[in-house]
């Protein structure tokens, strides 16, 4: 070791001493050994977060389709190609119906907007009201 760092450690040792920070070559703990040490806070309960879907298997409903049974059905989007090649941005909207079905619950016909895939699907379960218990309480 270098002589200048040497008397630099020996006075830094010697200055530990003094505050009784170092002794037979040992440190020692600032805080006195009789006080234990306080106790941690204790910490949150963990909350489980709800699983996210990906983006791109979400797609969110159109403002539309909150005002009928769409059974899923959203707007398409694709390209229009022309003979050429020119291709051109356009959409492709569900097929929707105005149609009055009967509600056994309410024992009258509803005027509602309707899409043909949600017809037959109604026509499986077996009425509007069945269809609509048999909905799951996100997609209604």
């Amino acid at each position: 070791m270098h002589p200048t760092l040497q008397l630099f450690a020996k006075k830094i040792r010697e200055q530990h001493v003094k505050r009784g920070l170092f002794a037979s070559g040992r440190l020692k703990y600032l805080y006195p050994k009789n006080d234990p040490l306080p106790d941690p806070p204790p910490k949150p309960p963990k909350v489980k977060k709800a699983k996210k879907e990906p983006p791109w298997m979400v797609q969110q409903t159109y403002k539309q389709a909150l005002t009928g049974l769409y059974a899923g059905k959203h707007i398409q989007y694709g390209n229009q190609i022309s003979e050429f090649g020119n291709k051109s941005r356009r959409t492709w909207k569900p097929n929707v119906q105005k149609v009055k079905l009967y509600s056994e619950a309410l024992n009258e016909k509803i005027p509602i907007k309707i899409t043909p895939l949600a017809l037959k699907i109604m026509d499986r379960k077996g009425g509007l009201d069945k269809y609509l218990l048999s909905m799951r309480d996100k997609d209604l």
